[in-house]
């Protein structure tokens, strides 16, 4: 059972540290907390039961279809909720951003319904080691996820590419001074972010049940992720994640499967009191 619960978690936390990824991306473009992550991620559950089970697209071609598609809408969501306002209140862009997930969540009801829809798994069937039964999606969502989000680390800290987003992250006044295409770089760092948040859907779909309300919770356990891990950092927001998994999964099996998820925050509350700035955090001195 423990062999069993620690596959689990780590696969659930993997996912909730590539939502959470994607949080630190938007933070790090705009400055913003971008509170509709979950409802990326519920997007992408949906295109992937569209693709899969609708119009019978093989599941893995289905993988790589809703990760574009997710891409694009990426693109679209910077474009309604962030760059009309980036000259406005932060506090602006995140009610945007708050109303967009409600938007979304609404739209996926009146076109999926609010029925549970199923979705078929990426590798079917159980592992078997000695007496242990793993799930193999369990095992897939461990490899896919850890190797998207090192490919995207890889793009951000390796590539011209990713120094170019960076720089524009850093100063985008500066980046404009010489002939970085800001509007370009803004776009593809929301549209990266809703490609791995898309893809995190897609791989929790055969888990649980697609649903309108299943991005909500998971949004805000990948919010935790990224305060525990420290905001602004990438490397913090994955092993977050992956620490919110593993709260989650093992005191849903030894304390109570009810108040699993007041537990993750209450987790959170005992982080912070400790540390405020998250694990990956450094301390900002301000003079007096």
């Amino acid at each position: 059972m423990a062999l069993q619960l620690l596959i689990t978690s780590l696969a659930m936390g993997i996912v909730y540290g590539m939502v959470a990824m994607g949080m630190v991306l938007i933070w790090r473009a705009g400055g913003i907390v971008n509170f509709a992550q979950g409802e990326l991620l519920m997007a992408g559950a949906f295109i992937s039961y569209t693709l899969a089970e609708t119009m019978g697209i093989p599941v893995w071609i289905a993988l790589v279809a809703c990760a574009v598609i997710m891409g694009l809408v990426g693109v679209v969501f910077h474009f309604i909720t962030y760059w009309p306002l980036r000259n406005s209140w932060d506090i602006t862009v995140i009610i945007s951003t708050i109303g967009a997930s409600i938007a979304m969540k609404e739209a996926a009801t009146l076109i999926w319904g609010p029925a549970p829809l199923s979705v078929e798994p990426l590798v079917d069937g159980v592992a078997r080691f000695s007496n242990v039964s793993i799930e193999w999606q369990f095992i897939v969502t461990i490899g896919v996820s850890a190797v998207l989000m090192a490919g995207i680390f890889y793009l951000l800290e390796r590539t011209f590419l990713g120094h170019i987003l960076q720089a524009t992250v850093q100063d985008q006044y500066a980046a404009s001074l010489i002939g970085i295409p800001v509007i370009v770089a803004t776009s593809l760092t929301f549209a990266i972010s809703a490609l791995i948040a898309g893809v995190g859907g897609m791989l929790l779909a055969p888990v649980f049940f697609v649903t309108s309300t299943m991005g909500g919770i998971t949004g805000l356990k990948a919010f935790a992720a990224v305060v525990i891990g420290g905001f602004g950092s990438v490397h913090g927001a994955i092993i977050g994640g992956i620490i919110v998994g593993f709260v989650d999964t093992f005191s849903g099996a030894y304390i109570s499967s009810t108040y699993r998820d007041a537990i993750v925050f209450m987790f959170l509350i005992v982080v912070l009191v400790i540390r405020p700035q998250g694990l990956f955090g450094e301390k900002i001195a301000e003079k007096v």
